[in-house]
């Protein structure tokens, strides 16, 4: 039998599906370490103007107790880790939230042990001509019961004027934890409490995540626990809006109340999208996967009316495609979100190892999700630190003792 003798068209089509192949393997994304630091990596990372990244260790440090680093990029592609400051154990210590800059380029954030009273400090980190100078800006609990907050463990906003807002999850009035804002005067910081939160059933409380600022001058956050729906427990965790009142007082709205099936435990802070809408994640609630309470990603939307309505775009509920988000979600400029699990995945820890995620808006508000990267040790597990996002979309992050590059 003659063989067959190709046509244009067959030749053609096999150019044209060699293409398409060589464009989806060009197209998959690309993992790089960067970087290996110890001391465990467990918050996110941000940039100066230059590019440079920073970010803290929990331990680790010439004490042993944690420490502010440096990463900066090399002409060839390498980065160069410095350490900047070495916490004492003293002047506050195992820092576990990420840091921000001024407009100065100063350096600020929190420590949630150490300082005058053991309970936590926030700190300011000046660069000078030959290295940094370390200043404890303000101790927690000067007084009996930490009417001011006590433990903050997450990063700190900046507005206009310069004042820093944070959030503690212990202390204040009723020791479910405190929002406060510092302000710089000719005598140094002084902290005002703007809300103590009462826990359930009317309010939130454990407040882990940092504030979000949105229109007219308000704060919006998570809580871990509290809110309308004990279920025999702490409650699940809310999400909260503060606002200025005209008497310069704030004053603070529960806007949405988890019930377990819908979220529990919401850790990390919110993001707004150009439309108004808030997104965020909770470690734990959802649909059942294995027995276990797997985590949500949700929405919050506000109507003409006022009222907010929350969605769950994704249950994880799929081990090997990861569960328990911990930590918060970026978006580019598409409005893709990313984010990533503690555990799931194919890794070789115990859970797993966890993920690096992408979800997608698709048709008809559906939500397309992607699985981009599958962590595979101990060394690499948990990816604690909330993802970053370069000028050209690139991701960077932390997993315990690395920091990573995606190239989506």
């Amino acid at each position: 039998m003659r063989p067959k003798r190709w046509s244009f068209a067959n030749a053609l089509a096999v150019v044209s599906l060699t293409l398409l192949l060589a464009s989806d393997a060009s197209a998959q994304p690309k993992y790089k370490v960067i970087a290996t630091i110890d001391g465990g990596l467990w918050s996110g990372l941000t940039f100066d103007s230059k590019g440079n990244l920073y970010g803290v260790t929990t331990g680790g440090g010439d004490s042993g107790h944690g420490s502010i680093f440096e990463l900066k990029r090399g002409s060839k592609g390498a980065w160069t880790v410095t350490t900047l400051h070495s916490f004492d154990g003293t002047h506050g210590y195992t820092p576990n939230g990420g840091l921000i800059f001024d407009e100065a380029g100063n350096l600020y954030g929190t420590t949630p042990e150490g300082g005058a009273y053991s309970h936590g400090t926030v700190f300011e980190l000046t660069p000078g001509s030959a290295s940094w100078t370390f200043t404890v800006i303000y101790d927690f609990c000067a007084q009996y019961g930490c009417p001011d907050g006590e433990n903050p463990n997450a990063a700190l906003i900046m507005d206009k004027g310069g004042n820093l807002y944070g959030t503690a999850p212990g202390g204040g009035s009723y020791g479910w934890g405190a929002a406060f804002e510092l302000t710089s005067g000719s005598s140094g910081w002084n902290e005002i409490v703007l809300h103590s939160f009462a826990g359930p059933p009317k309010d939130g409380g454990a407040v882990y995540a940092p504030l979000t600022f949105g229109g007219a001058s308000s704060l919006y956050g998570t809580t871990a626990e509290g809110g309308r729906y004990e279920n025999g427990n702490y409650g699940d965790g809310t999400v909260f809006k503060l606002t200025p009142t005209a008497g310069g007082g704030w004053r603070e709205r529960v806007l949405f109340s988890f019930d377990g099936g819908d979220g529990q435990g919401p850790t990390r802070g919110l993001l707004f999208d150009g439309s108004g809408n808030l997104y965020g994640t909770t470690a734990g609630g959802g649909k059942v996967c294995l027995g276990d309470l797997c985590g949500t990603m949700f929405k919050l939307a506000r109507t003409s009316g006022g009222r907010w309505v929350h969605s769950v775009l994704y249950n994880f509920a799929t081990p090997q495609h990861g569960f328990e988000p911990i930590t918060g979600v970026v978006s580019d400029q598409a409005g893709n979100l990313y984010g990533t699990t503690a555990t799931g995945g194919t890794g070789s820890c115990f859970d797993r190892c966890g993920v690096v995620y992408k979800l997608a808006p698709g048709v008809d508000g559906k939500w397309i999700y992607a699985v981009l990267h599958e962590f595979s040790g101990p060394s690499e597990s948990p990816p604690d630190g909330t993802l970053i996002l370069d000028g050209k979309g690139n991701l960077y992050g932390t997993a315990l003792s690395v920091v990573y590059e995606i190239t989506p």
